[in-house]
């Protein structure tokens, strides 16, 4: 904005403000939606649990949370000394009505990469897998205490822990049955199973040799076969 003056009565100067080019204007307000947005975005994510927030929160979410949900993505984590892999095989039931099992396929690898295929709004698929790699190595660990009770104790004790991770084996159920509908799109899927394996990095110095040293690979935990959920991946 720009001042001129102009005469006003008794011959004084009156000091007057240009008007703003309507042109300015549209860009300022383009600039504020933005920001408009992102607040009631903000808002919303943040708000207690209501009707009117219900309607509102699935587009919030996934704006706001690969950014800004606190998960194992959000710090820098001492680096790993192994590789986590997670093998899922399926049921089902072909056209011609046969059974069939497939053989295990590693999946944790490529959904570990998968955020470089949209950087800008990555993918939370990564954490979920974390989480699970986490409970099968507690599951596993507690398992193995189990073992070490005396015999009339061991029953209870499986008993209990199974009722504790009840809501992880559903989350990876319908995880897994999601991940199984995708990968085989076009048969009636009955049931998952996933295996978890645990595999040493390379170590640095041996990084470059040449044949490159192969680490064993060791199962940590194979669940049983889990119902299929129908209608996870849509």
């Amino acid at each position: 904005m720009s001042e001129t003056n102009t005469p006003a009565l008794g011959g004084a100067m009156v000091p007057t403000t240009a008007p703003v080019p309507a042109r300015t204007r549209a860009l300022v307000l383009a600039a504020l939606v933005p920001v408009v947005l992102f607040t009631a975005a903000c808002v919303v994510y943040n708000a207690p649990a209501s009707p009117a927030r219900n309607r509102l929160v699935g587009p919030v979410n996934r704006v706001l949370e690969p950014y800004f949900a606190q998960d194992w993505q959000l710090f820098g984590p001492t680096p790993g000394d192994s590789v986590s892999l997670v093998y899922m095989a399926a049921r089902m039931k072909t056209p011609s009505g046969a059974v069939v099992e497939t053989p295990p396929v590693e999946i944790e690898d490529a959904i570990d990469r998968s955020p470089q295929d949209f950087p800008i709004n990555p993918t939370k698929l990564p954490g979920v897998l974390l989480a699970f790699d986490e409970t099968a190595q507690k599951y596993t660990q507690q398992a193995t205490d189990i073992k070490k009770l005396p015999a009339d104790q061991k029953a209870a004790a499986q008993t209990d822990l199974d009722k504790s991770f009840a809501t992880n084996f559903l989350e990876m159920r319908r995880f897994f049955s999601a991940q199984a509908a995708t990968l085989y799109p076009h048969n009636e899927i009955l049931a998952v199973k996933a295996t978890f394996k645990d595999r040493p990095i390379v170590p640095f110095s041996a990084r470059y040799a040449n044949p490159q040293p192969v680490e064993p690979t060791d199962p940590e935990l194979e669940t049983s076969w889990l119902d299929y959920v129908p209608g996870v991946a849509q």
